[in-house]
């Protein structure tokens, strides 16, 4: 057991999704190259890692993911790692990372009521979803939603000294996001678990075997998953009427187009090969969180962002899986 195996656990090579939702809303109107931005940036490197580890030390400790076959690398199912080690590592963890989410709000925050009202719904929707929800409950999915969310409000109220109808916008934005990872591409990554939490089974949507493999069939839950994402585009119109410039417009453009294709990939009938489905929601959830950087912060700030989220993505995946996109 090394630090492969505590990354792999940790889900390591999604934290970009969590640094760039927390930096980006910071730095409308504040500055790249600062001391608070490199604290940030370490400070949710941190959280993400240890939170998404509670999430999978959750599912492992209670029984979820024991009989899933696509889980049976990862560290504890592995016997790689002992849950005792775990839970005391990520429990104390979290505890401690909150204490300094804490004081951060107050070194940073010019406004550190709300700050800290968000702070308070970010770690207890998280600690819910985590702890029970993604499984128990058919819409848990909003309690993540509501979390990250609520983790974004925190991070614009740390810059900020009130929740301008830009920042409105990116809330919405990012609740729609997590909404469409969440309860269509989580959801449609374990339709061959059956879950009682999975919306789109209930929607209709079905895996079934189809000549020597298995065929998806979105019944009523594509309606559903086009809707969320239409709706994202919508809201990222109005974020480029905000401070509309030409170079803004062929982005908008740009991103609107690859969504769409992504979105077909994604809602229409298909062969359901797994390891297709990964690839097609690491690309969605990369241009989704990338959508609105280049439209709310300067050139110079989103093209550093986006380089080092994907040299991230792309590298630690290959280290930690072997593979550009995760084996989850």
């Amino acid at each position: 057991m090394g630090l492969k195996s505590w990354l792999q656990l940790f889900r390591a090579q999604t934290a970009p999704a969590s640094i760039l939702l927390v930096l980006v809303p910071y730095l409308v109107d504040n500055p790249l190259f600062s001391w608070k931005v490199l604290v940030l940036a370490i400070f949710i490197l941190l959280v993400h890692w240890f939170s998404f580890g509670e999430n999978s030390l959750m599912d492992m400790a209670l029984g979820y993911d024991v009989s899933d076959p696509n889980k049976q690398h990862h560290p504890l199912l592995s016997g790689r790692m002992g849950l005792h080690l775990a839970h005391n590592m990520i429990h104390w963890g979290l505890i401690v990372l909150t204490a300094v989410g804490v004081l951060l709000t107050y070194w940073i925050s010019p406004n550190p009521l709300p700050a800290m009202t968000s702070l308070v719904m970010w770690v207890a929707l998280g600690h819910g979803y985590n702890e029970g929800l993604s499984k128990e409950s058919l819409f848990g999915f909003i309690s993540i939603s509501l979390s990250f969310t609520s983790m974004a409000a925190w991070a614009w109220f740390l810059g900020h000294c009130e929740l301008t109808p830009l920042g409105q916008l990116y809330l919405v934005y990012v609740f729609l996001v997590i909404l469409f990872q969440i309860s269509w591409s989580g959801h449609l990554k374990e339709m061959g678990q059956s879950e009682r939490s999975n919306i789109l089974i209930k929607m209709g949507a079905r895996v079934s075997p189809w000549r020597e493999g298995e065929i998806f069939q979105p019944g009523w839950a594509g309606i559903y998953g086009v809707a969320v994402k239409i709706a994202d585009i919508c809201l990222l119109y109005w974020v480029l009427l905000s401070a509309f410039t030409i170079d803004r417009l062929a982005w908008f453009v740009s991103i609107m187009v690859l969504m769409i294709f992504f979105l077909s990939l994604l809602t229409l009938p298909r062969p359901y090969i797994r390891s297709s489905e990964l690839k097609n929601m690491s690309g969605m959830e990369i241009i989704s969180i990338y959508a609105p950087i280049p439209l709310m912060i300067p050139w110079s700030y989103a093209i550093v962002l986006m380089i080092a989220g994907i040299l991230y993505f792309v590298g630690i995946n290959r280290w930690l899986w072997g593979v550009s996109y995760p084996r989850v």
